[in-house]
């Protein structure tokens, strides 16, 4: 059930980003009735209905969201007369249209009646507080899907999805799968940023906060085993699993994947060399062979191991109580912020070559205008790793 009203809360809010787009606004509807049935409502078979009232001036009515076991719609319709009437396709939704009638029922409760056949009751449904929230994602290409329980998770072939987030009443088990996109491997399951498995479906208990990550790496075309404590040149990784690779004034560097470690090589770059790769055109048909050309004979200086290098939760938990300001003025960067966490604003963090998850509180007056220089302030709770996001980064000298 948490999951359902998770997916529509998710409608909700894309729809209420597509009517930005849009220009002129549906009518109010009749003065002389007031409809007051809002909020979340569901049926016998678990089917979900959201009312609310716009609050976009550019674009009045009411938003009707609707997640049934065959199909999720929601968009602005017009009251007329006692009931809501209209087509709540989204108009940047192919599909064809799903005129309803939402009319009041009974005491409570909401009618929805479908143009064409098909009728749909409503009783209030009041969603239950969360005593602690599971959230899943991605690292690298693929997909997730799961199950309560033991039972086998089903992946949608249709819309895959790359994160979930889950609220709990209390203790459950789960089970969580991944699937690789083409060209990608599954390696590893992340749970609140340690490593916890290396099977592709894991069923986990969950009784507390937990953060769940499936690593997917690049599936290289020759992944046999490189010594790398031998390794002379970047010719002899650039048959591994490539994870970027970056130019500096001197230094050529290359990430790559080995035995689901990623590593960085850094190379000598000669001012020739580097001067050959900048006049490399993209759109030239030979373009690798020739990237292959310069790069290959580059001297390895230093190999890093970067999964390694992951700070240990023990670490991350030092910055508990440290401000935003002292992260920036430690060398953190920030990324973007979310304000999803019930215990106050995720704020998306870099330093150096890793990324992670700030769990911020502090005064926030307005989420709407919030700014980057409004995380100074705020007071940090919890710090996870998320991911590598830049293994060719190097620091400036």
């Amino acid at each position: 059930m948490m999951k359902r009203i998770a997916s529509m809360i998710l409608a909700l809010l894309l729809v209420l980003s597509f009517a930005a787009c849009l220009g002129e606004g549906a009518p109010s509807g009749d003065a002389a009735f007031t409809w007051t049935r809002t909020g979340c409502f569901t049926d016998e078979n678990n089917d979900m209905l959201i009312i609310a009232e716009s609050e976009d001036a550019d674009y009045a009515g009411w938003l009707v969201s609707f997640l049934g076991a065959e199909r999720m719609v929601g968009w602005y319709i017009p009251q007329e007369g006692e009931a809501l009437h209209g087509n709540i396709v989204s108009p940047y939704d192919d599909g064809d249209p799903f005129v309803v009638t939402v009319s009041e029922d009974g005491a409570d409760g909401v009618l929805m009646a479908v143009e064409g056949g098909g009728e749909y009751h409503f009783a209030p449904y009041e969603a239950p507080q969360a005593a602690f929230t599971v959230t899943v994602n991605i690292e690298g290409e693929g997909e997730i899907a799961y199950a309560q329980g033991d039972a086998a998770p089903v992946f949608d072939d249709e819309y895959p999805s790359q994160s979930a987030y889950i609220g709990l009443e209390g203790p459950e088990t789960y089970t969580f799968a991944a699937r690789p996109a083409e060209g990608y491997k599954f390696v590893r399951w992340t749970r609140n940023g340690e490593e916890c498995s290396t099977d592709d479906a894991i069923t986990v208990e969950i009784d507390g906060n937990t953060e769940l990550v499936a690593v997917f790496m690049i599936a290289g075309t020759d992944e046999a085993h490189v010594d790398l404590d031998a390794v002379q040149t970047v010719g002899e990784l650039l048959g591994k699993p490539d994870y970027g690779r970056c130019v500096t004034e001197d230094k050529y560097v290359l990430a790559f994947e080995q035995d689901g470690v990623i590593y960085r090589a850094i190379a000598e770059l000669p001012g020739d060399v580097s001067e050959a790769l900048f006049n490399l055109e993209w759109d030239d048909p030979e373009y690798d062979e020739k990237l292959r050309a310069l790069a290959s004979p580059l001297r390895v200086v230093k190999i890093d191991n970067m999964s390694e290098g992951i700070p240990a939760q023990e670490e991350l938990d030092k910055y508990v109580g440290k401000t935003g300001a002292e992260l920036f003025d430690d060398g953190w960067t920030n990324s973007g912020w979310s304000f999803s966490d019930p215990e106050g604003i995720v704020a998306f963090m870099n330093k150096g070559p890793y990324s992670f998850d700030v769990v911020m509180t502090g005064d926030i007056a307005d989420a709407e205008s919030f700014e980057e220089e409004d995380i100074r302030p705020l007071v940090v709770q919890s710090v996870t790793f998320d991911n590598i996001s830049d293994p060719t980064y190097i620091e400036a000298e």
